[in-house]
């Protein structure tokens, strides 16, 4: 019987790389792994190699967890995060794993906003999805702190729209799941991040976790670190909500918008307001 050959897990032809994950939700089976763009080995072109032809990465996790059969805490990176690690089988490079993650703040640059979004499917989106929707270069990051308990101008509420699609779509949404996601935040606070009576911030967000996003970070009233906020939730504690969205690509007809009335912002009674507003932002950006 032939003996397995053992050599490419073994000895002195280690790959290391730097990557960027691009999924942090696995499916069914591979649960503990991210999925990663790998730097200088996968093309930035997300036409080239598509998100769904990149590797499932293992990761490492501290020898304090369990260990086996699930006994243990899940690795918590996010998506966008920067991480370490090395190829198992050397110059084969085909199985990758995480041995850490490497601090970072990141804001994008003209030339990263004028290559393709990141391709959870099929690949025909346009090159520069901010430039189809907002006609800029690249996406104005400066932050406006908004702490009134009232009234917004409508330009500032058609500018956090814009935004906010940019933003969920540089982070790996598709167009649609990022208007949906848009229009349900627009509905529920008009893209207010102060406390009115109707809301607390942009997520309309419960006493719970309002408090939780002003531990997550000192600037919990800025805009973007609220986007962030509920990007972060959708990666943890609302992940049943982000896994729905993830498997949709329709709005309206019992997808995305319901989804993520019914599911994050926990207002099935939304969803209709909620899919004309996204019919709105489509038309924006048609």
């Amino acid at each position: 019987m032939p003996q397995p050959i053992l050599s490419e897990f073994y000895g002195d032809n280690t790959r290391w790389f730097i990557a960027t994950v691009v999924d942090a939700s696995p499916p069914y089976g591979f649960e503990g792994r991210v999925k990663i763009r790998v730097h200088g080995l996968h093309t930035e072109s997300t036409r080239l190699i598509p998100q769904a032809d990149l590797p499932w990465a293992q990761c490492v996790v501290p020898t304090t967890e369990g260990g086996a059969s699930g006994i243990g805490r899940m690795p918590q990176l996010q998506p966008s995060a920067l991480v370490f690690g090395m190829f198992m089988d050397g110059t084969n490079s085909q199985t990758p794993i995480v041995l850490g993650s490497i601090p970072h703040v990141e804001f994008p640059s003209a030339v990263q906003m004028g290559q393709s979004v990141e391709d959870t499917g099929v690949d025909n989106k346009p090159e520069s999805m901010w430039q189809k929707f907002t006609g800029a270069i690249a996406p104005d990051l400066s932050d406006i702190r908004n702490d009134e308990t009232g009234g917004i101008q409508n330009v500032t509420k058609l500018a956090r729209e814009k935004s906010s699609v940019a933003f969920f779509l540089n982070i790996g949404y598709t167009e649609k799941q990022a208007i949906g996601i848009t229009a349900g935040l627009s509905f529920v606070s008009g893209m207010r991040t102060g406390i009115t009576p109707q809301s607390k911030g942009i997520g309309a967000f419960s006493d719970r976790r309002y408090d939780d996003l002003l531990k997550y970070s000192n600037s919990g009233s800025l805009f973007l670190t609220q986007l962030s906020f509920v990007a972060y939730e959708l990666n943890g504690t609302q992940s049943s909500a982000n896994i729905r969205l993830l498997q949709s690509d329709k709005l309206d007809n019992n997808g995305i918008c319901q989804i993520f009335a019914k599911y994050y912002l926990q207002r099935p009674d939304a969803v209709k307001n909620i899919e004309l507003q996204a019919r709105r932002l489509t038309d924006r950006i048609a």
